[in-house]
């Protein structure tokens, strides 16, 4: 081995360890950037190849050799951490729909429901109670006023379930349209990627991007992803393809009768019950997590359980009260049956009350049917409180979920993070041995020049 050959070695241990401080340099500069994946120089020691007959006995070897830029990152605790993530935004998504059914349809205290209830019951009570006609013609319009209070309660509350479909609609709109901006600039980056790595340079900083947008796309619509060999990566929501390549396909949200959220129907019809779909190229792709996922449960399936809640509830009060009363006493605005929520109203019979001034003593009077009519009432109140307790539950169990899969996340993230993030004192670590490295390479080359200068000299 030549003095020669000694600064080619010192050569390539001086660009090793300066590769190592400059790759470190990177790690600390970006110790507080989002998506960023700690890098780290990968080298080996390099062999002298020699063969034959005149190969020379007893060669250390050539030096060292950079076999690659490494991002250092774990594939299965990062989509352990995309997973988790996903189900905490959709649990996190539920739980806010939740909290908006129960603001339009649960109590709100002295105004809710329940009180107006209580009040109608204590007027009919009032009602019954009297044996002449003193006070009568108040007792009466204090039953219908209540029960216009009620029923404009009721249908208010419908409406405002119907509100929350639209709103929802224009949600999933939203959410798909961040879905598929997303989608092409991963597609964008794939290419950038395949490119980077067919010229044999490092496609690190490029896959930290995608990696992120891959993150805000499953926290969307649960996406999965699959590594291709090229460096580019392909992705499914549901079992639909959204990327491939350097390609992205739309996602789109339709109702089922073809319409596009928020579906546009006549004044005071029902518009839940019409459910949502989305598709990718005509292809159902059907979340199985995520914000979009949460979104499309709760217009087909939380608003409408509760919007037949509601009218179920609607159909109670009516049928308890009119058989009580004897005739309609509420019925649609319309004139259709069933009753339901958002057409529900005072029947024509309802004002003036039946036989109001028939105070005969027969039993023909209007106290007998106010006497039934709020014997009634204890099985009305009893239902709506049901609903009201019921909506509380699940409420609040969705919080519960939300908090949880919140905890399930921030755990799955650390550990990810623990695997890809820049530790600062490992950093400063590397730092020094590479310093020293780089020191020792230096005296390597000065000593081996030292070296052949001496050789040179004696020559002469």
């Amino acid at each position: 081995m030549s003095t020669f050959s000694g600064i080619n070695t010192a050569r390539r241990a001086l660009s090793a360890a300066q590769l190592g401080m400059e790759t470190t340099g990177q790690n600390i500069a970006n110790v507080n950037t989002d998506g960023y994946s700690r890098q780290r120089v990968e080298q080996s020691a390099s062999v002298l190849n020699q063969t034959g007959q005149f190969s020379q006995k007893f060669v250390p070897g050539d030096g060292v050799v950079v076999t690659g830029l490494t991002r250092v990152s774990d594939a299965l605790a990062t989509a352990t951490a995309r997973q988790d993530s996903a189900a905490a935004q959709e649990q996190a998504t539920a739980a806010t729909i939740w909290s908006g059914v129960e603001n339009a349809v649960g109590d709100t205290g002295a105004s809710g429901l329940s009180k107006n209830l209580a009040d109608l019951s204590s007027a009919w009570n009032d009602l019954a109670s009297k044996s002449g006609t003193d006070g009568l013609a108040a007792a009466q319009s204090l039953v219908v006023t209540r029960s216009q209070t009620v029923v404009t309660q009721v249908a208010g509350m419908s409406s405002q379930l119907e509100s929350q479909y639209d709103q929802l609609g224009l949600q999933a709109q939203t959410q798909v349209s961040q879905a598929n901006t997303v989608a092409k600039n991963i597609a964008k980056l794939n290419t950038g990627i395949r490119e980077t790595v067919a010229n044999g340079a490092s496609p690190n900083e490029l896959m930290d991007q995608r990696d992120q947008l891959l993150s805000q796309l499953s926290n969307l619509t649960g996406s999965r992803v699959v590594n291709r060999d090229n460096g580019t990566v392909d992705v499914f929501v549901g079992n639909a393809t959204i990327v491939t390549g350097d390609f992205s396909y739309d996602l789109e949200v339709h109702a089922t009768n073809g319409a596009t959220p928020p579906v546009t129907v006549d004044p005071g019809a029902a518009i839940i019950g019409n459910p949502l779909v989305a598709t990718i190229g005509g292809q159902v792709a059907g979340p199985v997590t995520g914000s979009l996922k949460a979104t499309l449960d709760g217009v087909n399936k939380t608003l409408v359980d509760q919007k037949t809640n509601l009218d179920t509830f609607a159909q109670s009060l009516a049928g308890k009260v009119n058989t009580a009363y004897g005739q309609p006493f509420f019925a649609n605005s319309d004139g259709t049956t069933p009753i339901v929520a958002s057409k529900i109203t005072l029947a024509a019979t309802a004002n003036p009350l039946r036989d109001s001034t028939a105070i005969t003593g027969d039993g023909s009077s209007d106290r007998v049917y106010a006497k039934a009519v709020s014997g009634a009432f204890a099985d009305v109140k009893s239902t709506w409180r049901t609903n009201v307790a019921n909506l509380a539950a699940s409420t609040q169990s969705a919080s519960n979920r939300a908090d949880l899969a919140s905890q399930v996340s921030l755990k799955s993230s650390a550990v990810a993070e623990g695997v890809s993030g820049v530790n600062l004192d490992e950093e400063m670590t590397n730092l020094v041995a590479y310093q020293h490295a780089y020191s020792a390479a230096a005296k390597v080359l000065t000593t081996m020049d030292e070296a052949l200068d001496a050789l040179l000299n004696m020559v002469r």
